[in-house]
């Protein structure tokens, strides 16, 4: 497994990928549909729509023509070289407490990684019920078709589908994330979930679903909430893509296996080139999901990946335990399995979701 550093990201193989992993296009959608090509540098081709105004919200199908030109107003095309990882923002620590005031911004945080299985949700759910444990005002987003995430907060629904998040922004707001009267700064967790229909916004152009998603993020900021929690799909489409145009930060699970680790370089890049027109957002870095401590090959690409990404590895791990699959399951965080097994892992995740908050300096 060749070793790779950040500066030269871009050059050479990723830890654990073959010498060709990533660097060739991957054909993502058929030749009359959505998205023709999803290039290893980044390159995302615009879709024309072929009726303005629509939305995934009314169901309309939004087949468009693939342009040949490169997106001016999306994802620009990465070129890779030297520029390594320059693109990539990592914020410093900070103290994690800030004073909150009348117009308090809500954050944006999505979990995205262009592999799946590797620990995404779970990392997502954990931080929702985290941070609602510490009195914050949490909305979780359900941007995977698969719906895991929406299994698990399954008590937190509000109602609301997330296909609604790429059409236009509901007359009255979100109103119906708010609060009860007379609980405005009490601790909430509220969940948009996904919903068949969601598949549509994959006919949307690029630009369509930014700008719709981005105008419905910030009504729904308008509710009050202290973040957002956006999960993702594992692959890079337009929902994807929207989420990072409009997020803050970005954290991406990865497991120590060599296909997850291959999806690396792609997705730093992805990141990188998102930067060009949301220059917000911040990159918290990859964490280590579903570790096993007893694998040799665990603990070799642990410790290439940090050799290789000294400032983008996460100095917290998530093991591979049973416990976290329980609880995910049960709709409960991993610390209230009463199982022995289950409290490393809520050390372990409550670490993470820790660190996380201190990037993140949300207010209390």
């Amino acid at each position: 497994m060749g070793v790779i550093h950040e500066e030269t990201a871009y050059r050479k193989p990723v830890p654990g990928g073959d010498p060709g992993a990533g660097s060739g296009a991957a054909d993502h959608r058929d030749s009359a549909g959505r998205l023709s090509r999803w290039e290893a540098t980044g390159d995302v081709r615009n879709v024309a729509g072929t009726d303005q105004g629509r939305s995934v919200a009314s169901g309309a199908s939004r087949v468009g023509r693939v342009r040949g030109q490169e997106l001016a107003r999306g994802v620009r095309a990465g070129n890779g070289g030297s520029a390594g990882t320059s693109g990539v923002h990592r914020p410093e620590v900070g103290s994690g407490r800030q004073e909150k005031t009348g117009n308090q911004t809500m954050k944006t945080l999505v979990t995205a990684n262009q592999k799946g299985g590797v620990g995404k949700t779970s990392t997502l759910v954990h931080l929702a019920f985290d941070f609602f444990e510490r009195g914050l005002r949490v909305a979780v987003i359900d941007l995977d078709p698969q719906g895991n995430a929406s299994y698990t907060l399954k008590d937190f629904a509000t109602g609301l589908h997330a296909s609604k998040l790429f059409g236009a922004v509901p007359a009255g707001g979100w109103t119906e994330t708010a609060p009860a009267a007379g609980d405005g700064q009490a601790a909430r967790l509220a969940l948009i979930e996904s919903n068949p229909v969601l598949a549509n916004a994959e006919r949307l152009s690029l630009d369509d679903a930014r700008e719709l998603f981005g105008a419905n993020i910030k009504a729904l900021a308008n509710q009050g909430f202290d973040v957002c929690l956006i999960d993702t799909a594992p692959t890079l489409g337009v929902g994807l893509a929207a989420a990072l145009f409009a997020a803050d930060y970005v954290l991406s699970p990865i497991e120590l296996e060599a296909y997850s680790i291959q999806g690396i370089k792609k997705m730093v890049t992805t990141i990188a080139n998102v930067r060009q027109k949301n220059a917000k957002l911040q990159f918290l870095g990859m964490v280590p999901s579903k570790v096993d401590a007893r694998n040799p090959r665990h603990a070799r690409h642990q410790a290439e990946l940090l050799a290789a990404y000294p400032k983008m590895m996460i100095p917290a791990t998530v093991g591979l335990r049973s416990s976290i699959a329980d609880a995910l399951a049960s709709g409960v965080p991993v610390w209230k399995i009463k199982k022995t097994a289950a409290r490393k892992a809520s050390k372990e995740v409550r670490a993470l979701a820790d660190y996380v908050f201190t990037k993140m300096e949300i207010s209390q």
